[in-house]
């Protein structure tokens, strides 16, 4: 299993690592990594302090979107820049992971926010019932 694919894994299953504020050291929930997951975190400790730094950058780069997305209706040329970063980070975090990672924030904007990332609304679109079945089956 790669770096790329053992965040997805803990993604998936709830679990954020995180960088330290020094960017030098993996923060995770330790109630929630088993003994082998933990080895295998720091086993691959380089490769995933790489991939938490596009981690997070991506996921400011996913919210300033869905703050242009909503804010703007004109927003073309702020979603030209974000293609072309998200194509960036895509290539770096492999688009498994990335994919989780942006339904992870769709789902949180819309618990901070209660509008949909992509039409501002509150409402029945594609996205918002997407995100409301996927929250109900969790």
């Amino acid at each position: 299993m790669s770096a790329s694919s053992l965040l997805m894994h803990l993604w998936q299953q709830g679990v954020f690592l995180q960088l330290s504020d020094d960017r030098n050291r993996i923060l995770a929930p330790r109630a929630q990594l088993t003994p082998e997951l933990r080895e295998r975190v720091k086993h691959d400790k380089p490769e995933i302090l790489k991939l938490l730094g596009f981690v997070d950058e991506y996921r400011v780069l996913i919210r300033n979107a869905f703050a242009v997305m909503v804010h703007h209706a004109h927003a073309q040329q702020g979603l030209r820049a974000f293609d072309d970063d998200q194509a960036k980070l895509t290539d770096e975090l492999g688009p498994a992971l990335t994919g989780v990672i942006r339904d992870s924030e769709v789902r949180q904007w819309r618990l901070d926010t209660g509008l949909c990332p992509i039409c501002g609304e509150d409402n029945d679109c594609d996205i918002c019932q997407e995100v409301r079945e996927t929250d109900t089956a969790d």
